[in-house]
């Protein structure tokens, strides 16, 4: 991404003029996904923990709904994992806003789902958690039989199936398998 800077200046004034202009991926073989992500093709162990960008600003779904981001309760970013085994990934969230959850759940983006990545349910429930509450949501996982990162990202829905927080980055696991 390079980015091209023009100043004019005139009557007293000067006016900065940006451009950001992207050629694709980078020197890293890395460049954005249509959803704000980096490639998938392109990821190895070496990348790990991907740093997510957030998508542009947009309000929830629901006016004085938010949730927090508290933690990974198991299976840390970048922690290392066998081929071939299942295990539970849980994370920690508290419902920050003002509307109960009720019929939410956690919708994997990355679908269908290819031999290669961690396999997972497509949509994860999320128990009803009313206002200021915390919740653990634990989904199973099962590694692929070869070596590689697995990244995997969710966004949560609300009860009539919309996207909650379409301004918020994905909640998302990142494995190392080998």
């Amino acid at each position: 991404m390079a980015v091209l800077a023009t100043v004019a200046a005139g009557a007293g004034m000067a006016v900065l003029i940006m451009a950001v202009v992207d050629r694709g991926p980078g020197a890293d073989g890395h460049g954005p996904t249509s959803s704000g992500g980096p490639s998938r093709a392109a990821l190895s162990a070496a990348d790990c923990p991907v740093r997510p960008t957030s998508p542009p600003w947009a309000p929830p779904a629901n006016k004085g709904d938010s949730a927090a981001f508290l933690g990974d309760i198991t299976l840390p970013d970048c922690t290392r994992v066998r081929p071939g085994r299942t295990m539970t990934k849980v994370w920690r969230l508290k419902n920050a806003g003002a509307v109960p959850w009720k019929g939410y759940s956690l919708h994997r983006l990355d679908l269908p789902q290819r031999p290669d990545q961690c396999q997972t349910i497509s949509d994860v429930p999320i128990r009803d958690t009313p206002p200021g509450e915390t919740v653990d949501i634990p989904t199973d996982v099962t590694t692929p039989r070869n070596p590689g990162l697995c990244y995997v990202r969710f966004k949560m829905m609300d009860g009539a199936g919309r996207v909650a927080f379409p301004g918020g980055r994905p909640l998302n696991f990142q494995v190392i398998v080998g």
